[in-house]
């Protein structure tokens, strides 16, 4: 993946029409386009966009990663993490249970152990996962503009970082002729610093959150309007030919959920996103208990529940997420309290 969108205005200057070839001069465009969808399924049509390495000092890049998991599946990271009794493996579930990529956890493996391979071979990580992508697109000139919207129009790409996408939106969401994205999936394990500025309270900040805390020192430039995941769904509103969007969301805060997200404002701009098929957005979120407590109330009108769902152009399903608290209990040695 380029960091910078290839200028086909050039390329349609330059392009050899290959009217020697049979492949373009004898076979229709529709069945050309059937044959470059073939390409994408071989390859994998998910894919995860990664721009950085997995392991320092190599210089930060795109790249993309085949999806191995399903989106559907249950996570069974805590039912793991709690049934194991050998302390390696707990610390491996442990570590899964902390992973920035959540439910991908089996994908970010997969991607290490992909590129140690391409080291021993190499001598280096910088070589990444080898698709079919490039070999089409780098065929020729006329192939590379013909086959582009294909590539993106049929395929799903995934991201487990909020500025990874936002970076990634902001490249490749202004062209739809060349980029229809169609089918996009976040799956994101957000930083309290991120949902804390959506947090109502009634001091500084008002209606427009409290001012962004890390380490006791205020981030002012981080605010409700200002930030990765924001502009994430200001890109998603101008996405028109958008037909897939699963969102998936958890946070690595210590305390519950419920009691520091405010779903609404969190998640109010997914409001203007638009996907035709209502059951094809789906928004995963927390579970939420019956009794959410005293230190809750603050919350209160403020879940994705009820009257607030009535014109929501998205489906809410709701699932059991990691116990932040109880891992952190567990791994710093407070085993007697936990019941494991």
């Amino acid at each position: 993946m380029a960091s910078q969108p290839i200028d086909t205005k050039s390329f349609h200057l330059t392009a050899d029409p290959q009217l020697s070839s049979p492949f373009f001069s004898l076979l229709p465009a529709e069945i050309r386009n059937l044959i470059y969808v073939e390409f994408w399924h071989l390859s994998s049509s998910r894919q995860h966009i990664i721009f950085g390495p997995y392991d320092p000092p190599v210089v930060p890049e795109w790249s993309h990663l085949p999806c191995i998991t399903d989106p559907c599946a249950e996570d069974i990271r805590m039912a793991k993490y709690a049934a194991e009794n050998d302390s390696g493996a707990r610390t491996v579930w442990g570590a899964r249970l902390k992973s920035e990529w959540c439910l991908h956890w089996a994908c970010e493996e997969e991607g290490k152990d992909r590129h140690v391979a391409a080291a021993g071979r190499a001598g280096s990580i910088r070589s990444s996962t080898r698709t079919g992508f490039l070999d089409v697109l780098r065929t020729c000139k006329r192939m590379y503009i013909e086959c582009l919207p294909s590539l993106y129009s049929n395929t799903t790409f995934v991201f487990t970082n909020t500025n990874t996408a936002a970076e990634f939106l902001a490249l490749y969401s202004e062209d739809t002729e060349r980029h229809p994205l169609r089918s996009l999936e976040l799956c994101i394990r957000a930083a309290n610093i991120l949902t804390e500025i959506y947090y109502p309270t009634g001091g500084p900040g008002g209606d427009e959150g409290p001012p962004a805390v890390f380490a006791g020192r205020a981030r002012p430039f981080l605010s409700m309007q200002n930030n990765p995941w924001q502009r994430v769904c200001d890109y998603l509103i101008k996405l028109r030919d958008l037909q897939e969007l699963r969102i998936w969301f958890d946070s690595s805060d210590l305390r519950p959920w419920h009691k520091r997200v405010s779903e609404t404002r969190f998640f109010g701009k997914l409001f203007d996103v638009r996907v035709p098929d209502k059951s094809r957005f789906v928004l995963g979120l927390p579970e939420l208990p019956a009794r959410r407590g005293p230190d809750a109330q603050l919350l209160e009108g403020q879940y994705l529940e009820g009257e607030n769902l009535e014109h929501a152009p998205f489906t809410v399903e709701r699932g059991p997420r990691p116990n932040n608290w109880l891992v952190h209990f567990h791994q710093i040695g407070v085993r007697q309290t936990i019941g494991f």
